[in-house]
C-alpha cells in the first residue's frame, strides 16, 4: 500500500520525536509557530509542516536525516527565513528543519578564521567579532541569516575591497545524504575539493551546512548610515548612483559601499515616492569623496539623515535592523543591468507606472525596485580570489546593478495577478534595455523568483553538467535532489523524480 506524502511526513516526525526527544515541534506548540511561521519573513512562505525538527548538534542532524529519508518524507531547511519563495524553508506535509541551534562562534588560534554556526542571523556575527576589532564580509540585513547568504553568494559592506561573501568562505561542515558529515576545505589538496567548488554558490543542493569558515579582517570604525530622501529628490538621487558607478565616480573605492531603493507607497488615498540609500565607508573619515555625490543632495529633500562617524562599523547594518518587510506577502525578482541613466527611467515607467494601471485594486501593495551596485572593484576582488560559481567578469559585468524588483501585498488571492505582473514588468525591461545594449542575463540566486533559473546564468550555464556531476556523485539515489524542496535546483526535470527510497 502507497502511503501519502502526509503519511510518510507523520512517520518520520513520530520516529524522530522517538530517537531525538525535545528536539521536534507540532503543529499548535509556541515552538512550533515561532520556527515555522514567525521566523519567515513573507507571509506567502507560512506552509504548513507535519513538524518542526530543531537537532542540537550535527550528529542529531546526521541521525535526522537518515530518519527523514528512511520514511520517504519531503523536508525542507530553514536558516533565517527571508528568501520570499514558497517552499525554499518550509513545506506542506511534510518535515521543516530549523538551524536555529546551529549558533556556534569560533576563533582559530591567530583569529584570522572565524567558525560560524549557519542557523544565526548576521547582527549575532558581527557583534560578536567587533569585541576583537574584527568583521566579516556577510549579509547587509543583521536580521538575515548566515546560511542563505553564504550559499548563494553574499553582498557585503565589505564587498568592493573583499568580493562576494562566499570568496571568504574556506571551509564548510556539511551533512551529506546519506547522513555522514563531511569537513570540507578550499585546499587544493583537500579530498572534498570538487564540494568545494560547488558549494561556492551551489545554494543547498549538496548537503546540509551547519558550520561556515570565513577570514576575517581588522575594522573599527566606519562613517555613514541610513538618509531618507522625499520624492523631491528624485533627478539627483538617480544622478548620483550612476555617477557613483562611473569609473572615478566613487564605486572604484573599495572602501566604500551603498544600498540605494526607490520606493512608492500608498499614503491618504495617494501613492508616495520616496528613497533611501545606506551608505558606509570602511575609515572613520567625514564625508568621503567616494560618496559626496550622495552627501552633496540638498537638506530641503531629506527627511532623515542618520549618517555620522561611528567607532565601530556594526553601528551601520544593527541600524537597519527595522528596515524590510515582516509579516506581509512578498516576493523578488532579480534582474541585472548596466548602470545608465536610461535603465533608471525603464524600471520606473515599467514598474511603477504599470502598477498605477494593472495593481491599483490590491490592498497592502507597496513597490520597492533596489539598486544592488556590481563594482569592479568587487568583481577584481572577487578574480584576485579564484572566482566562484557565477563566473562574472569585472569588465564585462562591473559597473552593474543587481537590481530587485519587490512587490508587497496582503492577501493571497492576489498572489497569481501580484507575480503575473512583476514577471510581465521583467519581460518588458529585459527586452526594452536588451535593445540598447544594457541587458545583462546574470541572475543573482539569493535575489531571485520562483521560476527563474540563476544556474543557467552562471558563467553561461557552461558550469550546470558539472554541477550535476558533483550532486550526483553525493546524492547517488537522489534524495536531496528530489525530495529536499529548494529554493532552486539544478535541473530536476532532467533526472525525474525516485519513489522508491
Amino acid at each position: 500500500m502507497l502511503l501519502s506524502q502526509q503519511a510518510k511526513a507523520l512517520a518520520a516526525c513520530n520516529a524522530l520525536q522517538a530517537t531525538l526527544p525535545g528536539q521536534v515541534y507540532w503543529s499548535g506548540s509556541d515552538e512550533y509557530s515561532a520556527l515555522s511561521i514567525e521566523a519567515i519573513w513573507s507571509t506567502s512562505c507560512h506552509l504548513t509542516p507535519e513538524c518542526v525538527f530543531q537537532p542540537l548538534t550535527v550528529d542529531d542532524l546526521s541521525d535526522g536525516v537518515r530518519l527523514i529519508k528512511g520514511h520517504g518524507s519531503i523536508f525542507a531547511i530553514r536558516s533565517g527565513g527571508h528568501m520570499p519563495n514558497p517552499g525554499a524553508q518550509s513545506v506542506d506535509h511534510g518535515v521543516m528543519i530549523s538551524m536555529s541551534s546551529f549558533n556556534s562562534k569560533s576563533l582559530n588560534a591567530d583569529k584570522s578564521i572565524a567558525s560560524i554556526g549557519a542557523g544565526q542571523l548576521w547582527a549575532e556575527v558581527y557583534n560578536w567579532l567587533s569585541t576583537y576589532g574584527l568583521a566579516v564580509n556577510g549579509g547587509r540585513y543583521p536580521t538575515v541569516g548566515v546560511g542563505g547568504v553564504l550559499l548563494g553568494g553574499g553582498m557585503g559592506y565589505f564587498s568592493g575591497a573583499r568580493g562576494w561573501s562566499i570568496d571568504d568562505v574556506v571551509g564548510w561542515e556539511l551533512v551529506l545524504s546519506d547522513g555522514s558529515v563531511a569537513q570540507v576545505t578550499t585546499a587544493t589538496d583537500d579530498p572534498w575539493s570538487d564540494l568545494a567548488w560547488a558549494l561556492r554558490g551551489g545554494h543547498n543542493n549538496f548537503g546540509i551546512v551547519t558550520r561556515f569558515d570565513m577570514r576575517t579582517f581588522e575594522v573599527g570604525g566606519a562613517y555613514g548610515g541610513l538618509v531618507v530622501y522625499n520624492s523631491g529628490a528624485e533627478k539627483q538621487f538617480f544622478n548620483s548612483l550612476v555617477d557613483y558607478m562611473a569609473p572615478g565616480g566613487g564605486s572604484d573605492d573599495p572602501k566604500s559601499a551603498i544600498n540605494a531603493v526607490s520606493t512608492l507607497t500608498p499614503v491618504d488615498g495617494g501613492w508616495q515616492y520616496g528613497f533611501f540609500n545606506v551608505y558606509m565607508y570602511a575609515e572613520e573619515t567625514p564625508k568621503p569623496r567616494a560618496i559626496e555625490n550622495f552627501t552633496s543632495i540638498p537638506e530641503e529633500h531629506i527627511v532623515l539623515d542618520a549618517t555620522t562617524l561611528h567607532s565601530s562599523w556594526t553601528a551601520i547594518p544593527n541600524s537597519m535592523a527595522a528596515v524590510g518587510v515582516h509579516g506581509l506577502r512578498q516576493l523578488f525578482w532579480a534582474m541585472t543591468l548596466k548602470a545608465d541613466y536610461r535603465i533608471i527611467a525603464i524600471t520606473n515607467e515599467t514598474f511603477y507606472s504599470g502598477a498605477f494601471n494593472e495593481l491599483k485594486d490590491i490592498e497592502g501593495l507597496s513597490l520597492v525596485l533596489s539598486y544592488q551596485s556590481l563594482t569592479r572593484a568587487w568583481l577584481h576582488a572577487s578574480k584576485e580570489k579564484g572566482g566562484n560559481l557565477m563566473g562574472l567578469d569585472p569588465e564585462r559585468d562591473g559597473g552593474s546593478f543587481a537590481i530587485i524588483l519587490i512587490p508587497t501585498w496582503k492577501h493571497a488571492a492576489d498572489d497569481d495577478a501580484v507575480l503575473a505582473f512583476v514577471r510581465k514588468s521583467a519581460e518588458e525591461i529585459e527586452a526594452k534595455t536588451r535593445k540598447l545594449g544594457l541587458f545583462n542575463p546574470y541572475i543573482y540566486l539569493n535575489d531571485a523568483a520562483s521560476g527563474q533559473k540563476p544556474f543557467e546564468s552562471y558563467a553561461g550555464g557552461t558550469h550546470l553538467p558539472r554541477l550535476r556531476n558533483i550532486q550526483a556523485k553525493y546524492d547517488p539515489d537522489g534524495y536531496f535532489r528530489d525530495y529536499l524542496q529548494h529554493g532552486f535546483a539544478l535541473g530536476v526535470e532532467e533526472y525525474g523524480r525516485n519513489d522508491e527510497l
